[in-house]
């Protein structure tokens, strides 16, 4: 007995059921690509020297948009901030953070009154500009320093002074460019 052919029945409605399952897939693709693409995806370029020795002129990096929106930014945090104005972006480390009160004293950081303790980024600054005095930052407010204190234009200077958290695009995350300095920055 020769074996029987088996036919299964396609209707219109099995064709749009499987093209309506396909479309709602790549719909959630494109989505979830363009949320990661903005969250993690902006790349900024470094110009200049000022945070030298962490990052170079021309190096480039992706930005974490989470830090600032849904993720607190955190103490030394390199953050990405334009201000109004002034064409570009900046980047620069977050030494003090919303409502705490910063003042340089004899080269030392300190915050709330107690001393920061010696790291590599509260080297001495020579000049403390405004952070003479104590700097009270209001509850939405950062004090942001350049790595290369001599070479940056900070929130030591009035024409800078402190970052307003709607200024603040994201934190640095990963710096990819150049290939032999690859590395996730915290």
């Amino acid at each position: 007995m020769a074996g029987k052919r088996r036919y299964e029945v396609v209707t219109a409605g099995d064709i749009i059921k499987s093209v309506s399952n396909w479309v709602v897939d790549v719909i959630l693709v494109i989505a979830l690509a363009l949320t990661l693409t903005y969250l993690f995806g902006t790349r900024v370029r470094m110009e200049g020297s000022s945070m030298t020795p962490t990052l170079s002129g021309g190096d480039r990096m992706l930005l974490n948009r989470t830090k600032g929106k849904i993720l607190p930014i955190e103490r030394y945090d390199i953050v990405v901030y334009h201000l109004p104005g002034q064409e570009g972006v900046y980047l620069k480390r977050v030494l003090a953070l919303p409502g705490e009160t910063l003042q340089i004293k004899e080269g030392k950081v300190y915050i709330n009154g107690e001393a920061l303790p010696d790291s590599e980024y509260t080297r001495t600054l020579a000049y403390a500009g405004v952070a003479a005095s104590p700097v009270t930052l209001h509850t939405d407010e950062y004090f942001v320093v350049g790595e290369n204190p001599d070479a940056s234009l900070d929130s030591r200077f009035t024409d800078v002074g402190n970052i307003p958290a709607e200024n603040v695009l994201g934190t640095v995350w990963i710096r990819y460019a150049p290939f032999k300095n690859l590395r996730f920055l915290n």
